[in-house]
């Protein structure tokens, strides 16, 4: 079975779930400092999974006139899903190696650097002040 055949029994069997569904679909994008980002019942998942496959088929999916998808935050709106065969570009470097070894040691130390850095001021001025008494 090739990709799209696949894609098209998911669809079948989402549908066949939306169908039987009992509650309201929703599925609301929280803004980044509630600590959610994505937040939804099985409805409203199963409504972004199928929008998900149906993008996966190249068809541009948006999320403007759907009453399952909320999005509070102004900031980033996600108006739907675009379709991009080269979107693994865009992905960043995983943080291995250096990069995570430097990343760890900036984030230790810089509060540690400005602790000596505090000190070394406090006890400048401490001398200066026994010098000039």
């Amino acid at each position: 079975m090739n990709t799209q055949e696949s894609i098209e029994a998911a669809l079948a069997i989402l549908k066949d779930v939306r169908a039987n569904s009992t509650e309201p679909p929703a599925t609301v994008v929280m803004p980044p400092d509630s600590g959610d980002f994505i937040i939804g019942n099985a409805e409203g998942f199963v409504h972004l999974a199928i929008a998900s496959l149906k993008a996966a088929q190249g068809e541009k999916q948006s999320f403007k006139d759907y009453s399952w998808w909320v999005n509070y935050e102004l900031d980033w709106p996600i108006p739907g899903l675009k379709p991009d065969p080269s979107a693994h570009t865009y992905l960043p470097p995983a943080n291995t190696g250096f990069r995570l070894l430097w990343s760890k040691a900036w984030g230790y130390g810089a509060p540690l650097l400005l602790a000596i850095c505090f000190a070394v001021g406090v006890v400048t001025i401490i001398r200066w002040l026994m010098r000039l008494l």
